[in-house]
């Protein structure tokens, strides 16, 4: 049904276009740009029959221009005599034009050939048949014009055909790269996470020891002896909840070194995906944000998915804290180095943080952050994070400085050689 929806729109734009035209030597033999539009459609959408299609174009543009000549007092005899030649135009085109399927690849160059030829011997056929109903001959200055039509004509529609491939090459890369922009963002979420689960693993160990340390002492004790199942029991159970952990996340780590392996990523990139992801998620708001993301050196670092997981928590946070209604809003990021320590100062331009709020704002579960519409109150995660990965993965300093109605500012400090510790070099 879509093919034949084509064919139709496509016919009809043939048909349209073909009343914008030059006329030739030959009465009644006109140059259309519509042969321009013609092997562009029947390239571009290859499922559908040349053949088939010129045929329905053929039709209705015989439909269309003897009603024109009719109305312009033309006889129908004679309308019918005028019209048929250039009818049959597109019919022998599709003809022609069905050898595609023996180009192998659809080469570029034999396609070129291919339109000529489709052109070219199209409006010879015609051009004869014009002649003949006036008693003429064709010399070789009118197939040397239409030797030149054909040319320029085949020029213009394969340039615009290159030009449409290009664009729709470009469409998918800035797709592609949307999407890998993404993955990294998902991945280094995904690796947040990780962290954290392998610290709570770390946890739920310490527990599991505890509760095995009370069965022992239990089994000393004069305890009912229902007790002391009940105290193995949950030793157990927590075994059992503790495996099945240590399960997910090496599922998730084996995921992902299949599926994605990227040994290192500069900071210029990282500046980049975290520019471009957080215009994307506010695009509504784009007008009233700006973004200045600057390094005054570039470096490679293995630890990009901490890095970006860090700079991500912070983004967010300042997003949360901007009044998007007003305007000259922004987030500024800016790297530079000394000689121990890499330095991140990240500065907005929101609500700031109230002194009595400061001491609490790395608590896990902390947030001020409350949706009035929706009742949804921030997890408070996210500068619990940024600290423990700062502090305790790269063993560096986080320090925070805030104004209420003015802004906040962070300054991380990381120590170079630690920027490059490895994963499973990792202490939690």
């Amino acid at each position: 049904m879509r093919k034949k929806q084509r064919m139709l729109i496509f016919a009809l734009v043939i048909t349209a276009t073909s009343q914008f035209y030059l006329n030739f030597i030959i009465d009644g033999f006109r140059i259309s740009t519509s042969v321009i539009i013609l092997p562009i459609f029947l390239i571009t959408y290859d499922d559908v029959s040349s053949v088939h299609t010129s045929l329905l174009t053929a039709l209705i543009v015989f439909i269309v221009r003897s009603f024109v000549l009719l109305i312009s007092g033309t006889e129908l005899s004679q309308a019918v005599y005028i019209v048929i030649p250039g009818s049959l135009f597109y019919v022998i085109y599709g003809i022609i034009f069905s050898l595609k399927k023996l180009i192998p690849n659809n080469s570029l160059l034999k396609m070129v050939f291919l339109v000529f030829i489709c052109d070219f011997f199209s409006n010879i056929i015609e051009v004869f048949l014009r002649m003949n109903m006036l008693n003429r001959g064709v010399d070789y200055k009118d197939i040397f014009a239409l030797f030149l039509i054909a040319v320029i004509r085949t020029f213009i529609a394969m340039t615009v055909l290159v030009l449409i491939r290009n664009y729709k090459v470009l469409l998918t890369k800035e797709e592609h790269e949307v999407r890998y922009q993404n993955l990294i963002l998902l991945i280094a979420d995904l690796k947040s996470e990780i962290y954290f689960m392998k610290k709570n693993s770390d946890d739920i160990e310490h527990i599991m020891s505890n509760s095995y340390i009370m069965y022992e002492k239990l089994l000393l004790s004069n305890q009912d002896e229902d007790i002391k199942d009940l105290s193995l029991n949950i030793t157990k159970d927590i075994h059992e909840i503790k495996k099945d952990y240590i399960h997910v996340i090496k599922g998730i780590e084996n995921t992902l070194t299949k599926e994605f392996k990227l040994s290192e990523m500069s900071i210029k990139d990282i500046f980049y995906i975290l520019r471009e992801s957080t215009y994307r998620l506010n695009e509504n708001n784009r007008n009233n944000l700006y973004l200045d993301f600057k390094y005054k050196s570039n470096f490679y670092t293995r630890n990009h998915f901490q890095l970006m997981s860090i700079l991500k928590n912070i983004v967010n946070n300042a997003i949360e804290s901007i009044d998007m209604t007003k305007k000259n809003n922004f987030i500024k990021i800016y790297y530079k180095s000394d000689k121990k320590n890499h330095i991140f100062t990240i500065a907005d331009s929101g609500k700031g943080i109230s002194p009595q709020n400061m001491k609490y704002i790395y608590n896990p579960g902390f947030s001020t952050k409350f949706d009035y519409n929706t009742g949804d109150v921030n997890r408070g995660i996210g500068l619990y994070h940024v600290k423990t990965l700062v502090v305790n993965h790269f063993k560096g300093t986080i320090n925070v400085a805030s104004e209420v109605d003015v802004g906040t500012e962070f300054t991380i400090k990381i120590p170079i050689a630690n920027m490059e510790v490895d994963d499973e070099n990792i202490h939690y």
